[in-house]
């Protein structure tokens, strides 16, 4: 049964099986919703700063602005990016038959593979620059960041499909 066009993508049920834990599953119930809140804001609060940190990287002559914004940012995206990451293991073995059953997880998780190749690629040749105030090519700060909003919007939107299904549309005769 293929539900979207991304669905050969979907992770191997009997391993599913093999990565479920119900003594894990019963350990964390009672802070489910807290450890899911914590993934959500985190997860809100780094996105909206990488969203800030890369416009103002694709920004022309702005070498001032653009170190406040990255020193403002920069601390604060490692760490919400942790805590987003170490939530959503804890979310994704609470039921992890539930979750990775979801068509858009397999997706989700090659597009935050290659937004952290990005950064890795993007790390000494824009980012330390930009905190330092130095110049940087404007074409490969463009690209870089371009990249990076791209790929950590299509993270997004793998999101909000997998968490719901298809809303269902009702017929009037």
């Amino acid at each position: 049964m293929i539900s979207h066009p991304l669905a050969f993508m979907r992770l191997p049920y009997d391993l599913l099986v093999a990565l479920d834990s119900r003594m894990f599953h019963f350990w964390m119930q009672p802070v489910h919703y807290l450890v899911r809140l914590v993934h959500i804001l985190a997860m809100a609060v780094f996105f909206g700063m990488d969203v800030l940190f890369d416009l103002s990287l694709m920004r022309r002559d702005y070498r001032a602005e653009r170190a406040i914004v990255a020193r403002l940012t920069f601390w604060w995206m490692h760490w919400l990016f942790a805590v987003t990451m170490v939530s959503g293991v804890l979310l994704f073995f609470y039921d992890p038959v539930h979750i990775g059953s979801r068509g858009y997880l397999s997706p989700k998780l090659l597009l935050m593979t290659l937004a952290l190749i990005n950064a890795a690629i993007c790390h000494n040749r824009l980012y330390i620059p930009a905190l330092r105030g130095q110049a940087v090519s404007l074409v490969r700060a463009r690209t870089g960041a371009g990249i990076s909003l791209a790929l950590w919007t299509g993270v997004i939107i793998m999101s909000c499909l997998n968490s719901e299904g298809v809303p269902k549309v009702f017929l009037r005769g």
